[in-house]
Parts: C-alpha cells; sequence; structure tokens
C-alpha cells in the first residue's frame, strides 16, 4: 500500500534527511521509503508478512511526536486524512 506524506514545513530541529532516517528505523518491519521532494514522503507498506495498518499506526504516531504542523496528511489509496484526524 502506497503512502504519501504531504507536509507544508519541517519541524524546528529537522530536516528531510532526518526525517527519512528515523521513517527507515521505525519501518525496518513493515514498509520502506521510496521517494521524498519538496512537502512530500513517498512510503511502501505493503509487504506480504505485514498489515500495513501497524506501519500507518507507526508513521502517524512519529509525525504527531516530532511536531508536524496541523495541515500534514498523510494520503493512502487517494484520500489524504490529517494526522491529528481520529482514524477509526
Amino acid at each position: 500500500m502506497e503512502m504519501l506524506i504531504h507536509f507544508t514545513s519541517l519541524p524546528q530541529g529537522l530536516t528531510l534527511d532526518q526525517v527519512r532516517a528515523d521513517l527507515a528505523d521505525l519501518l525496518e518491519d513493515d514498509g520502506w521509503l521510496t521517494g521524498s521532494g519538496e512537502g512530500y514522503i513517498e512510503l511502501e507498506l505493503e509487504d506480504e508478512r505485514a498489515n500495513p495498518k501497524y506501519g500507518i499506526l507507526t508513521v502517524k504516531g512519529y509525525l504527531q511526536k516530532a511536531a508536524f504542523p496541523r495541515d500534514t496528511t498523510i494520503e493512502l489509496a487517494g484520500h489524504p486524512v490529517g494526522i491529528y484526524e481520529r482514524s477509526y
């Protein structure tokens, strides 16, 4: 499952390279990075051995803890959801 993170700015003190490294470490068993650029990071959460919901929750939790701006979204299957919105 492809996930896109859309952001308008990075939290104070973080670079895109740091965020990418953090996400790569967190997703070691649940997914991997596939690309990034100005205002977005692209991830792949599909793995035959893992349920993608764990990767989704991991990414969302990281973005919240890192204090990404409130307008940051994660996009799954073309549907953006705010990282501070409840997903149930």
